[in-house]
């Protein structure tokens, strides 16, 4: 990014939170998942987006949103039977 140029947009996004983004999902890789299926990239990029959301709130304001959003939540048909053998057979993002 050539900062004597341009820093921040009309809007106030950056590139710096981008590398932000990439560099957390990095470290999220490294240390919690250690391995990352390409079918469920778009679960991973959620979660860590989300992460990135609330990075900055209380811990109970965290639950108080997951459980907020769990209870309006319809059943999901990709993870309802997973430990059954319901698994997706490909990338949901190249559907």
């Amino acid at each position: 990014m050539n900062h004597s140029r341009e820093y921040r947009a009309a809007d106030g996004t950056t590139n710096n939170q981008a590398e932000s983004y990439f560099s957390r999902f990095r470290r999220m890789q490294l240390g919690q998942l250690h391995k990352l299926a390409p079918k469920y990239l778009d679960n991973y990029a959620n979660e860590i987006a989300y992460r990135e959301d609330t990075r900055r709130w209380s811990n109970g304001g965290i639950f108080l949103d997951i459980v907020a959003k769990c209870a309006r939540t319809l059943v999901s048909r990709d993870w309802c039977g997973y430990w059954q053998g319901n698994h997706r057979l490909g990338e949901a993002l190249a559907l």
